[in-house]
């Protein structure tokens, strides 16, 4: 009887919401309807786990929404043997009439809607797509900071009446060489201007 038992309470299923902010999270765990743990953690892996080993005897399924936060949670969760769902907060059900929001009521929330099945999950990427998006990201986010600093150099130039006409798109060298040229007047104005110029170059 005592093995049936064992094997019967490993049955039991745990969800955990976890509403995640910068300095600190605060977590649900459910199991059977009934609320076992609602409080605040330190916002760490560290301090998660150490929770969830608490409830080593329940098949443990965790919750948290995409976003801010990216995907290095779920990774220590699956790497922990539990399951994991990260949701798109935009498909969260709605209550109705009720729009207060508190961090002890989202993670209760998040651990409900798990348990009843309600809530969608977005795709996780392995690692690796994951650094090479980032990759693409950063290449997209340095070439609008290198429009803007052609925006900031020609609104100089306009700013002092000087017509040095740009080509379309990219700088090409000989442009860019008669920008080093041109001097100012104003030593701290030069300055200025040249570390324009050295941004764009970077």
């Amino acid at each position: 009887m005592k093995g049936y038992r064992k094997r019967e309470e490993k049955e039991k299923e745990l969800y955990v919401g976890v509403d995640m902010h910068k300095t600190s999270w605060h977590v649900t765990a459910l199991s059977e309807g009934e609320e076992l743990f609602s409080g605040g953690i330190p916002p760490t892996w560290h301090a998660l786990g150490r929770l969830l080993d608490r409830y080593r005897e329940y098949r443990i399924h965790v919750v948290y929404e995409a976003g801010y936060f990216g995907f290095w949670l779920y990774d220590e969760v699956i790497a922990y043997g539990a399951q994991c769902t990260v949701t798109p907060p935009s498909l969260i059900p709605m209550e109705y009439g009720n729009r207060v929001k508190t961090d002890p009521r989202d993670s209760r929330k998040l651990a409900y809607l798990l348990a009843k099945g309600m809530l969608k999950e977005v795709w996780v990427p392995s690692q690796e797509e994951r650094y090479h998006r980032q990759v693409a990201r950063r290449r997209r986010q340095l070439i609008r900071d290198r429009v803007r600093t052609q925006s900031r150099i020609k609104a100089e130039l306009r700013f002092y009446g000087i017509d040095l006409p740009a080509p379309v798109g990219k700088w090409t060298r000989i442009y860019m060489e008669n920008l080093k040229r041109f001097r100012f007047k104003d030593r701290w104005m030069q300055e200025s201007f040249d570390r324009l110029l050295e941004n764009y170059a970077f």
